[in-house]
């Protein structure tokens, strides 16, 4: 250090010389010692932030990693948790010939099915199987399965003998007049309750009541005044006061093209 004590050529004295060199010893102790109490600090803090509640380390990890398993469960309770998913069968099958079909095992043939003809089957007898099908017929050949079915009932017939007539099932050609709201006046109607008023059947100029019901309201307010419609009803009343007019149910609505 003695360099730096040169000034013009000349050299500092030895004992200034000793006295810097304690000093620069002692700061540089100092600074060591701030070094170590800094590092003590953080290193302090860092296990503070890691163990918030202080709570030694090697307890904490022992804690993690030897938690207690959950009680096993009681067979019974297993037993009765359990969900049985039933298992689901093809039961769609094409015919591999043409064959008769019988509305029983060794009954009388009512049809045929040709080969090829897709099925359901529903049931198992005896080495018969019940089936299901699916296919296309005229509604001109269609009619109600129901017993009450009469073809040949005229808006005439209803009007003479009204209580034979009730609940009987009809199938109709008729022409539609308009869609109505029952008032109080038309007894056998309830009030508000939607009808057509249709004339018919077939040739016949008489006034109905066709009650309609919810489901088919849609298809009776997009009908067009003398459009012909074939409706399936029921009879309600076939001589409503207090001018006679039939009340009749609809059950199916079809306007013919």
């Amino acid at each position: 250090m003695r360099h730096l004590y040169m000034n013009g050529g000349g050299s500092a004295p030895r004992g200034a010389d000793s006295t810097m060199t304690s000093a620069i010893t002692s700061t540089i102790a100092q600074n060591k010692t701030i070094v170590r109490t800094t590092f003590a600090a953080v290193a302090a803090f860092i296990v503070v932030s890691a163990n918030p509640l202080g709570a030694p380390l090697g307890a904490q990890q022992a804690s993690r990693t030897k938690a207690p398993a959950p009680p096993p469960t009681p067979a019974s309770t297993v037993s009765s948790a359990r969900v049985v998913t039933p298992a689901v069968s093809n039961d769609s099958y094409n015919l591999a010939a043409t064959v008769a079909l019988r509305d029983a095992p060794s009954s009388t043939m009512i049809g045929q099915l040709q080969k090829t003809t897709n099925v359901e089957v529903i049931a198992h007898d005896r080495g018969w199987s019940r089936v299901r099908i699916e296919g296309w017929v005229p509604d001109s050949v269609l009619v109600p399965a129901d017993t009450s079915f009469r073809a040949n009932l005229s808006a005439a017939d209803l009007r003479a003998d009204p209580a034979a007539a009730r609940g009987k099932t009809v199938i109709w050609n008729v022409e539609f007049l308009a869609l109505q709201t029952a008032d109080p006046l038309r007894q056998g109607l309830a009030d508000e309750e939607p009808y057509i008023l249709a004339r018919g059947p077939n040739s016949e100029n008489a006034l109905l009541y066709l009650v309609v019901p919810p489901s088919l309201m849609g298809t009776a307010r997009a009908l067009q005044p003398l459009a012909r419609i074939t409706v399936t009803a029921r009879v309600r009343d076939g001589r409503s006061d207090p001018v006679g007019i039939p009340i009749l149910d609809i059950q199916t609505l079809r306007r013919i093209r």
